[in-house]
């Protein structure tokens, strides 16, 4: 009997770890929070670091990085978790900047990590978190995703051009834009004036208007009546190329 207490209590304990009490507790001294892609471009690409003055890269850095480089992007997420926590178990047991995932022109500027000492479930947690935080700053900063009904009806009552994100889950470029291009606050100045999004996984859903998918990323607008394809557009794009594609159909459609 008091095997089995000890057995329940132990699970409840380690349910209750979690990843973002563990980064808050153990990380977020040194590592920024969120801080938008367009600034982190700005600050180590044009200003070499003389902006913000960075010593650690921020959360949404070690969160894209450890997404885009460590495990194969097209396993399940639980198998990609599983390849970030064995990166993390052996990384944050033995920092090193040959073990980095971030690429040199951002990493010269940071300083060494010390070791730090955690449990497996701590661990765990904490890759859980980190995996999870890419898809959460996206929604919660990035432009508004609805469902294809929905943004069709928001549509014909607005009178927007409805565009579906076709995507992968392993496509590099999509990553890419999500990052850098759906959370740019220019971006969503201009597309939530007269455009509404709605996502399609281009390996297991089909497009609307018996339209053929491209490569991914890639761009199918339709006007707010549901019928009209006004264009389709495949492949990545700065946050400036796409307000011009955006441009571009809006005038299409006049």
């Amino acid at each position: 009997m008091r095997l089995i207490f000890a057995i329940i209590l132990l699970s409840q304990l380690g349910f209750g770890v979690s990843g973002e009490k563990i980064f808050e507790d153990k990380c977020l001294s040194c590592h920024s929070d969120y801080i938008p892609q367009s600034k982190l471009l700005s600050n180590f690409e044009d200003h070499n670091n003389t902006i913000l003055n960075l010593k650690v890269p921020t959360i949404n850095q070690l969160s894209f990085a450890l997404k885009h480089k460590i495990g194969d992007r097209k396993n399940d997420a639980e198998a990609q978790q599983f390849e970030i926590e064995n990166f993390l178990i052996d990384y944050l047991a033995k920092p090193s900047r040959e073990k980095s995932i971030l690429s040199y022109k951002i990493n010269h500027f940071f300083d060494k990590m010390p070791s730090i000492q955690l449990s497996d479930e701590e661990i765990e947690a904490l890759s859980i978190y980190l995996y999870d935080y890419v898809q959460d700053i996206i929604t919660k900063h990035g432009i508004e995703i609805h469902s294809y009904q929905k943004a069709l009806e928001i549509a014909k009552k607005e009178k927007k051009i409805i565009v579906i994100y076709g995507y992968l889950p392993y496509c590099g470029y999509c990553i890419k834009m999500n990052r850098r291009v759906m959370v740019d606050d220019k971006v969503k100045k201009v597309f939530n004036q007269d455009f509404i999004m709605t996502k399609i996984n281009l390996a297991i859903e089909k497009l609307p208007l018996n339209m053929q998918r491209m490569m991914s990323p890639s761009f199918y607008f339709i006007d707010s009546d549901g019928k009209t394809i006004i264009d389709k557009v495949e492949g990545y794009g700065t946050a400036d190329e796409f307000i011009e594609l955006l441009e571009m159909v809006k005038g299409n459609r006049e």
